[in-house]
């Protein structure tokens, strides 16, 4: 049994939660309704390339809320849950209804049931809003910049976590685009350092709030919460001391450690890589200002020994007489016309806007080795573990005799991953499904 110090009730099951809130609000009428009594289930959705968050609340109603509250999509969600174990603090959201489906009538005409789809509340704000203006400096000053002009305090403060950049720009953003398009333009361009030093910038919501960080800089906070989960097969042979090796955190049980279901969403795609310049590419950029022509490189080999990962080899491998082609002249072939110029000097001396240009296929590489090698796990819910966290995976080794070999984790299967997208599912019990990537190869 379960010590009471490990948990709120004392009597735990793996998967067991509290929902302390779930209240929905009518901007409208300003009325409040506790929907913890007529949901089934809900799920809340955080994603690496998204900027905002997202939930589905599946409602079984007997009170017609659609039409006496009324649900409109303008609504209020507020939701406030946590894993029932006293270690871990509750966490608090709020979202924005957006829309309504599913709607199904009762057989007895009593009752009814549809699916309330949310979003948090500057994702709908955001919609609403469009930039045309001009801004320069940073990137990263860019972005405060823009949630500042766009966004009340309730939806970023104490809740954007920026990470400074050392551009030099001086940018029109289009009238055309809202905030978040905007910031995501903007992360393309970004870098805290050059050469092969770099990394991308990317733009997205966590639980704990909205990110514009390196993916160097996720990386390493994602090692530094790094968490450890194992998958054993019910029918694998494994020695007891093999499985004695595996050490878990203290401040959760051994349960919560344990991958529950393990589906293999891709292991590589070379002519995916060759394609998109992850393995190495040539840019030809045309100045129309100069009218010039400048050309540049890239090589995966390059970059590797410098660039934060996870995985240990890298996509391509030139062990053999077939790679040359791939190698010695850039696979893939980008055309970029450059209208670099800016009259903009007087209080800001900004002559150029090429510096996107230095990292263009740097760029390419980065952020398509994050996309190279998925993996999807089931856990028992932990709402502590955020996009761009980092955790290791112990598989075990995948062959007849593998009772034999006295290594726990297969190095292809296993290893370090980072989650690029987490699914938190609620029912009778709380599950998180992460999307999981290497940046890099595991043998």
């Amino acid at each position: 049994m379960s010590s009471p110090l490990e948990n709120g009730s004392g009597l735990l099951k793996a998967g067991d939660y509290t929902l302390e809130v779930m209240e929905i609000r009518s901007e409208v009428t300003g009325k409040t309704v506790d929907l913890r009594g007529l949901i089934t289930n809900f799920e809340i959705y955080e994603d690496f390339f998204s900027p905002y968050l997202t939930a589905k609340l599946y409602v079984v109603d007997s009170f017609n809320f659609p039409e006496r509250l009324p649900i409109t999509g303008q609504e209020t969600v507020r939701i406030k849950f946590k894993p029932d174990l006293d270690a871990i603090k509750p966490v608090e959201l709020v979202f924005r209804v957006y829309k309504l489906d599913g709607h199904k009538l009762g057989d007895n005409a009593k009752s009814q049931s549809y699916t309330l789809h949310l979003m948090s509340t500057g994702g709908f704000l955001n919609y609403s809003q469009f930039c045309g203006y001009s801004v320069k400096g940073t990137t990263s000053n860019m972005v405060q910049t823009i949630f500042e002009k766009h966004f009340p305090e309730s939806v970023w403060k104490d809740r954007l976590f920026i990470e400074p950049s050392t551009e030099n720009y001086s940018f029109v953003l289009s009238g055309s685009y809202t905030p978040f398009k905007a910031i995501s333009w903007l992360a393309g361009k970004a870098y805290s350092e050059k050469g092969n030093a770099y990394t991308p910038y990317f733009f997205y919501e966590t639980l704990d709030g909205y990110c514009y960080k390196s993916l160097s800089k996720i990386i390493e906070d994602g090692k530094a919460s790094s968490q450890r989960y194992v998958y054993m097969p019910p029918n694998m042979g494994l020695a007891e001391d093999q499985v004695d090796r595996i050490q878990f955190p203290t401040s959760l049980p051994p349960r919560y450690h344990k991958v529950l279901k393990l589906d293999d969403l891709g292991r590589f795609d070379k002519a995916s890589n060759i394609q998109t310049g992850t393995i190495s590419s040539r840019l030809l950029v045309h100045d129309i200002v100069r009218k010039e022509q400048r050309y540049s490189q890239f090589f995966e080999a390059d970059v590797f020994s410098d660039k934060p990962k996870t995985g240990t080899e890298p996509l391509f491998k030139a062990e053999r007489g077939d790679a040359n082609g791939v190698l010695d002249t850039g696979a893939a072939f980008y055309y970029l016309p450059s209208t670099p110029f800016t009259v903009y000097r007087d209080l800001y001396p900004i002559a150029d806007n090429f510096q996107n240009e230095s990292i263009f296929l740097k760029h390419k590489h980065h952020v398509g080795s994050v996309l190279s090698h998925k993996v999807a796990v089931m856990v028992f819910g932990d709402s502590r573990r955020r996009v761009g966290d980092v955790v290791t995976l112990d598989i075990s080794r995948v062959q007849s005799d593998s009772f034999l070999d006295p290594s726990v984790s297969d190095k292809n299967l296993g290893g370090e991953y980072m989650i690029t997208s987490v699914k938190h599912e609620f029912n009778k019990s709380y599950m998180c499904k992460y999307e999981l990537t290497k940046t890099c190869m595991g043998v």
